[in-house]
């Protein structure tokens, strides 16, 4: 994180010394209420964290994995308690694949996310609307071949605020500039972006972009210093929105998805009126028309979406039968 922010700055004619940036890791292992609580005693014991904390013009705070409710929890408890200060600071927070964990309660505890009605949920949201209500910024970035963490998850499906940016890491390798499934991945995180309902394209793809349990594409993204750019350009690149309330979707999660979903989402998204009459937007799916008739998936999965979005083939094409 601090590589990512001297390097935004130095691009821009600002240089700092290097402990002009304090990092404050904290680490610790159990469920999230655990966790929470041993890392806001290891902060508090901590006479010069504390001190940077306090004083510092601006705030990024790092997550990844459980680590976004564990944080999540302890940033608001810092507000309240007076130790940061998002009137005067600038604050944003980046989560990377929220979801996983190698301990067995707390593991057995992220299955309690999948309903949006548990106390574990409630208690994250109720921190999150203080966070976001305070002026915080958040970004969540997902794999996109995360191997544990559905991508709906790891873009926090089921919220919505003009202060959250939702962004998607494609592992160099797997990139294809001109992939229908990526594109329609990429511009269903815009529409998200631009405050237009994604029709639930993101959760019915989530099965079909999840990596082997072999794969690395739930450690990988941490290591791109471009997915903490990211962060750093969105607090200091984009103006506060003031006061707007967290919209907060009643969600439950399903073992598996209805097929049958899919082409209604995608018709649901092309004959959104935001959408269509978006000149931009509308450029993106003449785009994804395209894509579509030039697409040849070559594993089993990626056939099955080309199928199941067959019956929509003519509106996707743009196409009418006689």
């Amino acid at each position: 994180m601090a590589k990512a922010i001297l390097g935004y700055l130095s691009q821009h004619g600002i240089s700092l010394p290097s402990d002009a940036v304090t990092c404050i890791p904290l680490e610790g292992e159990g469920t999230i209420s655990t966790r929470e609580a041993l890392l806001h005693k290891n902060l508090l014991n901590n006479k010069v964290w504390c001190e940077a904390l306090s004083l510092a013009d601006a705030v990024f705070v790092a997550t990844h994995s459980q680590g976004t409710p564990v944080s999540t929890i302890l940033l608001s408890r810092l507000i309240k308690e007076g130790l940061v200060h998002p009137k005067r600071q600038r604050i944003c927070m980046l989560a990377m694949a929220a979801g996983r964990s190698h301990d067995a309660d707390a593991a057995r505890e992220l299955f309690e996310f999948m309903d949006s009605e548990t106390l574990v949920s409630k208690r994250y949201r109720e921190a999150l609307t203080t966070v976001i209500n305070s002026g915080v910024k958040i970004v969540y970035v997902a794999s996109m071949d995360d191997q544990v963490v559905p991508l709906y998850s790891g873009l926090f499906n089921g919220v919505n605020h003009p202060s959250i940016m939702r962004a998607i890491y494609i592992d160099g390798p797997l990139y294809q500039e001109k992939d229908f499934l990526t594109s329609l991945i990429v511009f269903a995180i815009k529409l998200r972006n631009a405050g237009i309902l994604d029709h639930g394209i993101m959760v019915q793809l989530s099965e079909v972009v999840a990596g082997s349990m072999y794969g690395e594409g739930h450690s990988a993204l941490y290591t791109e210093i471009e997915v903490y750019t990211l962060a750093v350009r969105y607090l200091f690149e984009t103006p506060s929105l003031g006061a707007c309330d967290l919209k907060l979707d009643r969600f439950v999660a399903q073992q598996k998805n209805n097929p049958f979903y899919l082409p209604w989402a995608m018709r649901g998204v092309l004959e959104d009126r935001e959408v269509s009459e978006s000149i931009h937007l509308k450029y993106e799916t003449m785009k994804l028309r395209k894509q579509y008739e030039e697409w040849e998936p070559t594993t089993k999965a990626m056939k099955e979406v080309k199928f199941r979005l067959e019956p929509m083939r003519d509106v996707i094409l743009g196409r009418s039968k006689l």
